[in-house]
């Protein structure tokens, strides 16, 4: 199998440059089989489940939210939950609830009942895992996800830390899927998405400017369409 492309969209504001309207242009261009999303909430499912019926391609609508084992001392890292079918789309709105409705804001994988999540594969992402935390936060945290249906994510942004990422993966013996998390359209589009992603993530003294966004990690322009389809015809 190839890589996986990941889209996501501004509904997950702050995080993406890709309107509903660019992905259905995507879609339609024929370049992608389905389209896999990957989006922090659920504010866009309704208007882009409807636009991708009525274009008549398979949609996977996944949700990335922060988990804990088992209680809130632990560090969040993020998981993301692909619903199977029509059922598992219900149990991943309910988890969304579950998740930002609780102490802390994180789901904990511990207060899973058995069989709630048998229509949910479950992604480990490449980042802001446990693995990454673990590298990069001294996070010391482990997640259990022997009883669930689940796989690992690996990507190839030529962003410095992929490497180590690569490596912990390799040390801890898993199978991994080739994805390609996508954020906006062309390697051009990265400094408009770099400032929009800044302006959007401002805090009280920590005021980005177009020179100086305050984003110390994210330099690497991979993130795209068009980078995904140079690997595809590599």
């Amino acid at each position: 199998m190839g890589v996986i492309p990941l889209f996501k969209s501004t509904f997950s504001i702050g995080r993406s440059l890709l309107r509903v309207e660019d992905l259905i242009d995507i879609a339609e261009k024929g370049d992608v089989q389905k389209m896999i999303l990957v989006e922090d909430n659920f504010y866009g499912f309704r208007i882009i489940n409807e636009a991708f019926l009525n274009l008549g391609v398979p949609m996977i609508y996944g949700l990335r939210i922060p988990v804990v084992q088992s209680n809130l001392s632990e560090k969040p890292s993020k998981l993301v939950f692909f619903p199977k079918n029509n059922r598992g789309i219900r149990v991943v709105r309910g988890l969304y609830t579950k998740c930002f409705t609780s102490e802390g804001e994180c789901l904990n994988l511990s207060k899973i009942e058995n069989g709630e999540l048998d229509e949910i594969s479950i992604g480990v992402p490449f980042y802001d895992s446990y693995i990454f935390n673990n590298i990069f936060h001294f996070g010391l945290c482990d997640l259990s996800l022997d009883d669930f249906d689940h796989f690992y994510m690996e990507e190839d942004n030529r962003h410095p830390f992929d490497f180590q990422i690569s490596s912990a993966l390799k040390k801890l013996g898993v199978a991994t899927e080739k994805t390609k998390s996508i954020y906006y359209r062309d390697k051009d589009d990265f400094e408009a998405f770099q400032m929009y992603k800044a302006v959007c993530s401002r805090k009280q003294g920590r005021v980005p400017t177009f020179s100086n966004p305050r984003l110390n990690d994210f330099c690497s322009n991979e993130f795209c369409y068009e980078s995904y389809l140079e690997n595809v015809t590599q």
